[in-house]
């Protein structure tokens, strides 16, 4: 079943740098609902502990409301890559806002997805360049908010199903 998934929020950031509690994660999933979606990945810049325990927190406060998929933005020189934590011990990549920092073309081994909208770094993201790498590579498009501001969650965002997410992951996802 696709649901509707921004992948890539910064919410310690969007939040004010605030340590995430019970009353953080409630404005978080009112945001996220606001905006219609099923879930979001929490992926804060070289921390994946802040996206575990905002997936903890809405687990024990606010179970079956939301889907939190815990994650984190690293460097891999040239590039940034975003890690999400999946069901299974599984680990979904995706090159987030191809062409910032550097160019991508070259540093798409052991991705499984790429961003081809991000509205922080629109001016970055040459989208023919980024079809064509996707096709060539087997990626999937991704489009996500790369919120750093809660009401930014979720104005972009993707139609997915969770088994694709870990199916591409797994390198068992045959495309149509």
């Amino acid at each position: 079943m696709n649901l509707k998934l921004d992948l890539h929020t910064h919410c310690f950031e969007a939040t004010g740098y605030r340590q995430a509690d019970r009353e953080l994660v409630g404005k978080i999933l009112q945001q996220v609902k606001a905006a219609g979606l099923d879930g979001i990945a929490v992926t804060e810049h070289y921390d994946k502990s802040y996206g575990f325990l905002v997936q903890e927190l809405v687990d024990r406060y606010f179970p079956g409301q939301v889907l939190i998929i815990p994650g984190q933005e690293i460097s891999i020189w040239p590039v940034q890559v975003v890690e999400l934590y999946l069901p299974g011990e599984v680990t979904f990549r995706f090159l987030a806002h191809p062409g910032y920092p550097g160019d991508f073309t070259h540093s798409v081994n052991g991705l499984h997805g790429i961003e081809l909208e991000n509205p922080l770094h629109a001016w970055h993201i040459n989208k023919q360049k980024v079809r064509e790498t996707a096709e060539k590579h087997g990626l999937l498009l991704l489009k996500n908010s790369d919120a750093h501001a809660l009401e930014d969650i979720g104005h972009f965002y993707n139609l997915v199903s969770l088994e694709e997410l870990v199916a591409r992951a797994r390198g068992e996802f045959a495309q149509a």
